[in-house]
């Protein structure tokens, strides 16, 4: 663990006018004042003791206060980046461990304020009447917590035993009564299937150790395609599997509701349709009232009772392409991608979907997430693309090494920090970062591997990908701020 002591002299800010996924701007020479980000104050519940005093019982929490802090700078002839601030924008201050302060993805510590707005603007120092002094001003500005705090990230390849491919992952949530236990320290991961059932592994000590879980949700040759979880009371966290379809077979899915000691089965499509999942984002669950598989052959299926019964939102009627992903963003609006360039979309929860523009590229079309006010897709070409407008026009970003490969998953912490897993056509799979809403892009030094499948984000700093075999064992990768 580096111990070095960082100075004001490593410091760099930058300011993002439009904020997430808009151009950032390095503010030389200003100072930054101190970032203060109130909590939420403690109101004490107390009670009269049996000799007259007061005992503490409990205690009430007020929401956090605005973020503070301030910027001051000489006074110049033109108008810097600050003064010609009149919206909300984003505010970088970072510390480098080395390199040049004006290139953006020179850090080692960051920290993030969303939603600015300068509240107070003064100038100072104008005209004075016998000595001559630099002329400055300053900016009080206030954003909305929390201040999003990472640094430089480090990629780890965890141990295990499983042999066989691992196709998707799921860092799932502590239960209110579980205590001790914090974000990254449970998660399950599906694998393929051989001649014996895939595994469904699951750690619960943050990666140290990955065992299997006691039994497998699927017969043997049957891939675990998807995973997702969700709690189903205060102390049950369900699982919930999708098999591959497989063409001229019934569809299954399988929830579990005792980590994994018993599975249900349950059949989607018809007998003979072939439907099922066909990528890792197959399945997406906001809870257990609205959970959706992206199938093959065209159909979306939702289920409204955590994944014991299904009805198609689709039935081939818009594409009959393969869905890869499909996610929302809360329960009315949400997105779907498929083989074709084919990308649907819905604002009522999926009782209507639509088909809205394709990206352009021709490409599968492998995720989708959104993102604040965008949308975001990854194709089998190696490309990201973006919509602001809901898919009536789609943008390219490029970033370094894309347009070959494929970018096989992508997800969001929140609207400016998001990860996102690019195989080269070796295939050799990078974990790349955004911190800008995804406006640029930095490769995190990933471990060797032959291409990576999934990813799911535990929190701001800590995430967890898996992968094709490599050494005889399948891959898992973490990422964490040390």
């Amino acid at each position: 663990m580096d111990k070095t002591a960082l100075t004001t002299r490593q410091g760099a800010l930058w300011v993002q006018p439009g904020g997430p996924n808009t151009p950032v701007y390095f503010l030389g020479c200003h100072d930054l004042g101190d970032i203060s980000e109130p909590a939420g104050s403690l109101e004490l519940l107390r009670c009269m003791d049996k000799r007259g005093g007061w005992r503490t019982v409990g205690a009430i929490q007020s929401p956090p206060d605005p973020v503070s802090t301030s910027i001051e700078n000489m006074t110049f002839l033109a108008r810097d980046w600050l003064e010609k601030l009149n919206c909300e924008f984003t505010l970088y201050a970072f510390h480098r461990a080395g390199g040049e302060p004006d290139i953006f993805a020179n850090y080692a510590r960051a920290r993030i304020l969303n939603k600015c707005r300068v509240t107070t603007l003064t100038d100072k120092q104008i005209v004075h009447h016998e000595e001559e002094q630099s002329s400055t001003q300053s900016r009080d500005i206030e954003a909305w917590p929390p201040v999003y705090r990472t640094g430089e990230l480090t990629a780890r390849r965890e141990s295990t035993s499983e042999t066989l491919a691992l196709n998707d992952v799921v860092a799932y949530s502590p239960l209110d009564c579980e205590e001790g236990v914090v974000p990254g320290d449970k998660v399950v991961a599906g694998a393929d299937s051989s001649s014996y059932s895939g595994n469904v592994l699951q750690t619960l000590d943050a990666g140290a150790a990955w065992d299997a879980l006691a039994t497998d949700p699927f017969a043997a040759g049957k891939n675990i395609q998807s995973l997702v979880s969700f709690p189903i009371s205060d102390t049950v966290t369900r699982f919930l599997a999708a098999q591959t379809a497989a063409g001229g077979a019934q569809g299954k899915v399988a929830y579990s509701d005792d980590n994994g000691a018993t599975w249900t089965n349950v059949n989607i499509g018809g007998a003979t349709a072939g439907h099922g999942a066909v990528d890792s984002g197959a399945l997406f669950a906001l809870d257990q009232s609205h959970i959706w598989l992206a199938s093959a052959e065209g159909y979306i299926y939702f289920s409204s009772d955590g994944g014991a019964s299904w009805s198609a939102q689709t039935d081939a009627d818009l594409t009959t392409e393969d869905f890869h992903a499909v996610s929302f963003a809360d329960e009315n609006t949400g997105m779907a991608v498929a083989t074709g360039d084919i990308i649907l979309f819905t604002s009522d929860g999926g009782i209507t979907w639509e088909a809205v523009e394709s990206t352009g590229s021709g490409d599968v079309l492998n995720c989708v997430a959104p993102s604040g006010n965008f949308w975001w897709v990854g194709t089998a070409g190696g490309d990201l693309w973006y919509t602001r407008n809901e898919g009536e026009s789609w943008t390219q970003r490029r970033f370094s090494g894309d347009g070959v490969g494929e970018v096989a998953d992508i997800a969001f912490a929140n609207d400016l920090v998001g990860y996102a897993i690019h195989n080269t056509a070796a295939p050799v799979g990078s974990i790349l970062v955004t911190i800008n809403g995804g406006y640029s892009w930095k490769a995190i030094t990933t471990p060797t591997n032959a291409g990576l499948n999934a990813l799911t984000i535990a929190d701001l700093n800590t995430l967890f990908a898996v992968g094709e075999t490599e050494g005889g064992t399948a891959v898992i990768v973490k990422v964490t701020w040390d």
